[in-house]
């Protein structure tokens, strides 16, 4: 029976991608669990998990290790706290991607861009397994970074099960004068939150209405809602993460995404619409390829990204359909369970394990 312990050190620990990670582990019979996992945030939270992987190594001296989503800052450390083990690193999201392509922070090809692209290789070079959310983003960091295929496994985000699972729909005064489509998220580049706000103008003439939460009142993207709402939306900054399936039951449909015409946003399947999935509501999502079982007005809504009229046209179909929306969201459900759920993560997982 191997050992294994899951390390990280966040500003989000119970982070919806260590959730799913931890409970899949938690399942799985064939290993015996640990967890260096911090719970303070700010900087002390680097100290907290590197003392508690110290002394999980020294009491238990585990034989594979996690490094959980985002664990880019303590690498190196790790890595020598757990010499002559196997150590995997969740790669998630590129820090280098993301700077240069997604948020332009960093201009491309200049000294600190190098930088953070070297470092990022090598991270991955000396990890002994990568972990990424899609088969499309295992492609792409195999070719950025030049690593083989085989060292990286594509592990479906998934959702927490405990808070998102079929409910019955939460019928409220609104859903009586209007059809309610609901996003939430960080309001990054890929969300294509400028999408969202463009569609929702080009079907203010119908009683639609959005209510789009996250992005605190300095977001960019809050700014655009605020000077561009036709007053068929509803701004919230922030709602508590345990509230959220409740507003799903009580919406007609969830906008997944990504919407944004940006790279990350064609290499993703993002977490809300994991969420919307699992509670069988029905979803629009951007257009992801076939092999992942996402058919248009079968199991989903899908629509290009970047494409505003395209976003605008799908959620008319669905106002007009609203008879189709609840087994829409059914097959959904089942699309979820066949290849994204916390059974199906255990699954790819115990490959790790086996070898």
């Amino acid at each position: 029976m191997k050992s294994v312990c899951y390390v990280l050190s966040y500003r989000s620990p119970d982070y919806v991608r260590t959730r799913t990670l931890v409970d899949a582990l938690k399942k799985m019979e064939n290993i015996k669990f640990f967890e260096a996992i911090n719970t303070s945030i700010g900087l002390l939270r680097y100290i907290e998990t590197l003392w508690k992987l110290i002394q999980v190594r020294i009491k238990y001296n585990p034989d594979i290790y996690i490094l959980g989503f985002r664990g880019h800052e303590i690498f190196w450390l790790v890595r020598a706290i757990t010499s002559g083990k196997v150590l995997v690193f969740d790669h998630m999201m590129s820090p280098y991607d993301s700077l240069i392509n997604e948020r332009k922070t960093i201009k491309s090809g200049g000294a600190l861009a190098k930088f953070v692209f070297i470092y990022e290789k090598n991270i991955l070079h000396n990890a002994d397994i990568i972990l990424t959310d899609t088969e499309i983003h295992k492609d792409f960091f195999s070719e950025l970074f030049h690593i083989k295929t085989e060292k990286i496994l594509a592990i479906p985000v998934g959702t927490d099960e405990s808070l998102f699972y079929q409910k019955h729909d939460v019928q409220t005064s609104s859903q009586a004068i209007s059809f309610e489509v609901l996003f939430y998220g960080t309001f990054l580049p890929l969300h294509g939150i400028d999408v969202i706000v463009k569609a929702a103008a080009k079907v203010s003439h119908l009683p639609i209405h959005f209510t789009l939460i996250g992005g605190g009142h300095g977001n960019q993207y809050a700014q655009l809602i605020r000077e561009q709402s036709f007053g068929n939306m509803t701004h919230i900054e922030w709602v508590d993460f345990e509230k959220i399936p409740e507003l799903v039951a009580s919406a007609d449909i969830g906008l997944g995404g990504p919407f944004g015409d940006t790279g990350q946003a064609r290499r993703v399947i993002t977490g809300k619409t994991m969420q919307l999935l699992a509670m069988a509501k029905p979803v629009i999502i951007g257009e992801i390829p076939p092999v992942y079982g996402f058919v248009d007005k079968f199991n989903c809504l899908t629509v290009p990204q970047g494409d505003d009229d395209a976003l605008a046209r799908s959620i008319i179909w669905a106002f007009e359909h609203q008879d189709l929306l609840k087994q829409i969201g059914v097959n959904g459900s089942v699309l979820y369970k066949e290849k994204f759920s916390v059974e199906q993560i255990a699954k790819k997982l115990e490959g790790i394990f086996e070898s």
